[in-house]
């Protein structure tokens, strides 16, 4: 039997921050006095539970351990497999403390297997339904950009003046590579960057 406790954190890109999650969860061991044996970190999607960190915590933790989350949608997004998730944690005996709902404890036997087992499905439809309508907003975001006739995704690349002139010179071996990125003032590596559009343009 174990009395560890980890705490748990995850944001879906790279661009998002952690702080306010691992300050939560600080606050959490600070105001009872105890102490994490490690927080794990990821930043990827809530879809699956397939993440690097996620994978060594559950690696190490056993029996009366404890899992510290500051919401259930940290944990997991997906209506159908983070019960599932929170279910073999709970067989494991292993105690889950999600700060936002503090009714909720996996691994509290005295807690109405039941209502635990609602709750938590209650929860995970929330969340997902969250996952779904952010995606709405993005595709809805998308199109009316695209309606707008806003260009998505990288800018397109326009050719140097001259381009062309100097570019039958080289295809005829009149001039070399190093000589057709000199009379452009651009690199090699820029010059065959812009060969390849051309050519794959057809022109």
């Amino acid at each position: 039997m174990g009395n560890s406790i980890y705490g748990y954190i995850r944001v879906s890109t790279k661009e998002q921050n952690l702080d306010r999650q691992r300050e939560a969860l600080e606050e959490y061991a600070k105001n009872r006095g105890l102490e994490y044996n490690a927080i794990f970190e990821d930043k990827t999607t809530g879809k699956n539970f397939n993440r690097p960190q996620y994978n060594t915590l559950l690696s190490i933790i056993k029996s009366g351990d404890t899992v510290v989350i500051k919401e259930l949608d940290r944990l997991g997004r997906n209506f159908m497999e983070t019960p599932k998730e929170l279910q073999h944690l709970f067989e494991k005996k292993i105690n889950v403390e999600i700060l936002d709902t503090p009714l909720m404890r996996t691994g509290d036997e005295k807690l109405d297997y039941t209502i635990n087992n609602m709750l938590i499905g209650f929860l995970s439809y929330i969340a997902d339904k969250e996952r779904d309508k952010i995606e709405l907003r993005v595709r809805e975001g998308l199109q009316v950009a695209k309606n707008k006739g806003i260009k998505l995704g990288r800018p397109e690349v326009k050719l140097p003046q001259n381009f062309k002139k100097y570019y039958d010179r080289w295809k005829s071996n009149d001039i070399t590579a190093i000589e057709f990125s000199k009379l452009l003032s651009i690199s090699r590596s820029t010059l065959y960057r812009y060969i390849n559009k051309y050519e794959l343009e057809g022109n």
